[in-house]
Order: structure tokens, then C-alpha cells, then sequence
């Protein structure tokens, strides 16, 4: 879950390129962090709200969710999807939060995409190179929705996110029912929790 914090802050127009948005949008990212590190890991509060506002809007929220659940979103009523985006949200402001302060220190390579013009969809080749390690292969799944760029996937080194959420919410719905995952994530959300950051499934 590290590298999912590098999600568009801010889209110019939709003529530019995928990749140069989110080129852009790293660095804008970066530069607020380096600034205001040691305010940020004082009150995470700070940092999550930070992430709401710059971040989350330029993320196709009800994709994901549609595609994290797969088949059991068509089942599910207005209100257990309205729960459910909203408890995701919630998870993924954790995740990228948490992740932004531990790899601060990162820069990108961005890769322009294969895609035919006028196309709508596009996957962004990139690499996040530390100091120390080897790079991460990180691609990124995006679609022009009303003139942007959003982004509904991202592959970390070759695990796709809603892959992996997917399979660890559909166990759990399998086992109990929608209903009892919506009160869990409400759960883990409450204590700062999550099934997957202790590297277990939901139970």
C-alpha cells in the first residue's frame, strides 16, 4: 500500500499529458511534505486532512469502490454503497497518510503511455527510486471524467490495489454478509485499523 500516495494533487486541462499531471502532482505533493514534516507527524489529523483536499477528489471514488466489490456491488442497495465509499475513502486517507511520511524522501520517473489520440482511459508507466533500495514499478490506471484525469487503479510492483482489496473484502462478505464488512471498516477506521496493514484478510 506504500506507493498509492501518489495521486494527483491538482490536474491542469485535459489536453496535457496523463504522466505530465502526475509528474506535477508528485512534486507539488513533495515539496508541501518536506515543508511541513515535522507539523505533519506532530498531529496526523493535519496530514489526513491534507490528503482529503489534495488527493482524494482526484480519485474516481465510486470506481473504485464499484471495482473493489466486483460482483457484490450490484446486489448491494443505494445506502450500503453510499457506507461503503465512504468508509473506503476513510481507509485509503490512512493509507496514503501513512505511507507519505515513511517514503518522503523518494523521486519519480514517469513514463509517457501507449494510447491512441482522444483515447480515455491510460495506463501511466512509472518508478519510484529511494535511496538505498531498488526502484518500485509503480502503473497507474486512469480515466478522463469531465475534462480530468482520475485515477482508479494502481499497480505497486506488479499487485494491482483493488486486486488486492477485492479479495480480502469478498472474504469477508462470503463469511458474513456487506452489512458486517461496512460495520468492520467503520471498526477499523475508528482505531486507526485495517486488515490489510496487518497483513491478515478481514475476520
Amino acid at each position: 500500500m506504500m506507493i498509492m500516495l501518489l495521486l494527483p494533487v491538482q490536474f491542469a486541462v485535459a489536453e496535457q499529458s496523463p504522466e505530465a499531471m502526475l509528474k506535477q502532482a508528485a512534486n507539488q505533493m513533495i515539496d508541501a511534505l518536506r515543508a511541513h514534516d515535522s507539523e505533519l507527524r506532530e498531529d496526523p489529523k493535519k496530514l489526513y486532512a491534507l490528503v482529503d483536499e489534495l488527493l482524494v477528489p482526484h480519485v474516481d471514488m465510486a470506481v473504485v469502490s464499484r471495482l473493489v466489490l466486483g460482483r457484490y456491488w450490484r446486489t448491494a442497495s443505494p445506502e450500503q454503497r453510499r457506507r461503503f465509499i465512504a468508509e473506503f475513502k476513510a481507509m485509503l486517507i490512512r493509507f496514503y497518510s501513512s505511507a507519505l511520511l515513511e517514503y518522503a524522501d523518494f523521486h519519480f520517473r514517469f513514463y509517457p503511455p501507449r494510447m491512441r489520440k482522444g483515447a480515455h482511459r491510460a495506463v501511466i508507466r512509472s518508478e519510484i527510486m529511494r535511496s538505498g533500495g531498488p526502484p518500485h514499478t509503480v502503473n497507474y490506471s486512469v480515466v478522463l471524467r469531465n475534462g480530468e484525469w482520475k485515477v482508479y487503479d494502481v499497480t505497486i510492483d506488479g499487485v494491482s490495489v483493488v486486486t488486492t482489496y477485492r479479495s480480502s473484502f469478498a472474504e469477508e462478505i462470503r463469511h458474513a454478509g456487506l452489512d458486517k464488512l461496512l460495520d468492520k471498516m467503520a471498526d477499523w477506521n475508528r482505531k486507526g485499523d485495517s486488515p490489510l496493514e496487518s497483513g491478515g484478510t478481514a475476520g
